[in-house]
């Protein structure tokens, strides 16, 4: 049984530089002997990049998440699933252990406490990050419900098992055309779909 902390980097606007500054965050902020067990993936199957290409309507993709039409599309429109490379973890942990646990952070993450916390969660259910915004709000959240801005997970944190989240991966390779058509988040997609 092995703790894992991958990360996911792809295009230009990550470096080696982040990599290197998240695993040094990390290691400041992990109790848990983690060192030989920290990745960075940055292969991804390539089938799947021509459905974000065929269904990203927008005419550049934003270095961060703004109100913007593009192309006549409101960003909440622009389809494609841009992130959808982190789906492909749920496939590519196939070659750790079963039993192993793997905690998922993203390259911008800012690390303020012991991340051994994910590690002694439930393992029997996998874990997103839980928007508790919309509890302040309900009303306004469910009226928005449709939109990429309202989802309730957010894909930065994740922890699972390998293969407890292959339904999701195959999920999206069966259905590719209607998910990158349909999704301008990632995150909307798991919301809407899990």
């Amino acid at each position: 049984v092995m703790y894992r902390i991958i990360c996911a980097k792809w295009g230009d606007l990550y470096t080696d530089d982040d990599v290197n500054a998240l695993y040094e965050d990390i290691k400041a902020n992990c109790s848990i002997d983690f060192r030989w067990t920290f990745e960075c993936f940055t292969e991804f199957p390539q089938h799947l990049e021509e459905y974000k290409q065929k269904h990203y309507r927008a005419t550049i993709q934003p270095d961060y998440r703004f109100d913007a039409i593009q192309n006549g599309y409101h960003r909440d429109d622009f389809g494609g699933i841009p992130h959808y490379r982190k789906l492909c973890l749920f496939d590519l942990d196939k070659k750790f252990d079963a039993n192993d646990t793997i905690l998922y952070l993203d390259l911008d993450s800012r690390i303020n406490g012991d991340l051994t916390y994910f590690f002694k969660l439930n393992n029997d259910k996998p874990y997103l990050n839980w928007n508790y915004w919309w509890e302040d709000q309900p009303e306004t959240w469910k009226r928005q419900y449709h939109i990429t801005r309202h989802p309730l997970f957010n894909s930065s944190v994740m922890v699972w098992k390998p293969g407890q989240n292959k339904v999701i991966y195959d999920f999206l390779e069966r259905n590719a055309d209607k998910c990158f058509f349909t999704y301008p988040s990632m995150d909307t997609f798991l919301f809407h779909q899990f």
